[in-house]
C-alpha cells in the first residue's frame, strides 16, 4: 500500500467514527448530527462497484449500505416516457451491449435490460430510492443534462417526498436541475457565491454545498464556507488521477482535505479503505 494510504488510514482510525455503526438516515440539515459523522462518505456511481458489480445497480447500492456508506450518488436519466431511471453512461453499449440511449426506451423496456455479464437489470429511481429509504442511505443526485421534461422533475420531487428523503438529498447538475430541485435537496454553491466569499462578503450558504475537484480549491475557504452555513464535499474519483499513481494521489488529497476540515467526500470504492471501510480488490 502507498505511504499516503497508510497515513490516511491511521488518521481515520484515530479521529473518525465507525461508519458501519450508523443506523439512522443522514439529516443534512442537522449540524450536530453531521459533526458526529464527519467525514460523510458518499459512494460514487451508485455504490460499491468492485469487480463484477455493475455501477448504478441494485447490487452496488446494497453493497454500499453493507460496508457503511452514509450516502450514495445516483446518476439519473429520463426514459422515453419521462420516468427517472438510474444509469450513468450517455450510451448503453459499454454497460449493456446495446447501442442506444436511455431515452430511446420506456421504463418498462429498460427494467428488462440486463447489465453486461450480470443478472442485474436497470432500475427506476423509484426502486432505488425505496431501497435507500429502507437501508438508511442519503442520496446525491447527478441529474444528467439534456432537454428534460417538467413531468420528469415532478416525478423526482414526488419520489423524494414519498420515501422521506427530503432532508437527506443533495444534487449536482446544471441551472435547470438546481431550480427544479430547490427545496428538495441541497444545491451546489455557485461560482458567484465563492467570489463573494473571497471578497469578504458573507452570503447565506445554508442549503448549499461546495462540490468539485480538490486540486483546484483554495483550502482557506473551507472554514469560511462552513461558517456561512455551507457543507464542503470534495470528490475523490479514479478518473481524475493518473492511472499508475491514482491511489497515492487520491490519498494525498484525502489527507490534506481532512486536515482542512471538510465535511465529507464523494469517493470511488477504490479509495474506501482510506476511511476504514473494506479494501476493494482491483
Amino acid at each position: 500500500m502507498a505511504l499516503y494510504g497508510m497515513m490516511i488510514i491511521s488518521l481515520m482510525l484515530s479521529s473518525c467514527v465507525n461508519h458501519e455503526a450508523h443506523k439512522a438516515l443522514i439529516d443534512l440539515w442537522d449540524a450536530e448530527q453531521l459533526a458526529e459523522r464527519v467525514p460523510l462518505l458518499i459512494a460514487h456511481r451508485g455504490g460499491v462497484s468492485g469487480s463484477g458489480v455493475p455501477e448504478c445497480s441494485e447490487l452496488a447500492l446494497r453493497l454500499a449500505a453493507d460496508v457503511g456508506y452514509d450516502m450514495l450518488e445516483l446518476d439519473v436519466q429520463e426514459s422515453k416516457d419521462h420516468h427517472p431511471v438510474v444509469f450513468h453512461d450517455s450510451n448503453m453499449k459499454e454497460a449493456c451491449g446495446i447501442d442506444h440511449k436511455i431515452s430511446d426506451f420506456t421504463l418498462e423496456e429498460l427494467e428488462a435490460i440486463k447489465f453486461r455479464d450480470s443478472d442485474e437489470t436497470i432500475k427506476s429511481l423509484d426502486t432505488m430510492l425505496h431501497l435507500c429509504s429502507l437501508l438508511k442511505l442519503g442520496v446525491m443526485f447527478d441529474i444528467k443534462q439534456g432537454e428534460l421534461s417538467e413531468i420528469y422533475f415532478e416525478r423526482i420531487r414526488e419520489l423524494i417526498d414519498q420515501y422521506g428523503l427530503e432532508r437527506s438529498c443533495m444534487t449536482i447538475g446544471d441551472s435547470q436541475v438546481q431550480e427544479e430541485l430547490k427545496g428538495k435537496a441541497l444545491l451546489t454553491i455557485r461560482d458567484e457565491m465563492l467570489e463573494e466569499l473571497k471578497k469578504g462578503e458573507r452570503p447565506d450558504l445554508h442549503g448549499f454545498f461546495w462540490f468539485g475537484v480538490p486540486k483546484k480549491w483554495p483550502l482557506e475557504l473551507v472554514p469560511v464556507v462552513q461558517e456561512n452555513g455551507g457543507l464542503v464535499i470534495p470528490a475523490l474519483n479514479v478518473f481524475r488521477y493518473s492511472e499508475e499513481n491514482h491511489r497515492a494521489e487520491a490519498s494525498y488529497d484525502a489527507e490534506r482535505l481532512l486536515e482542512a476540515g471538510v465535511d465529507g467526500f464523494q469517493i470511488d470504492c477504490a479509495y474506501q479503505d482510506y476511511f476504514g471501510l473494506p479494501e476493494i480488490s482491483e
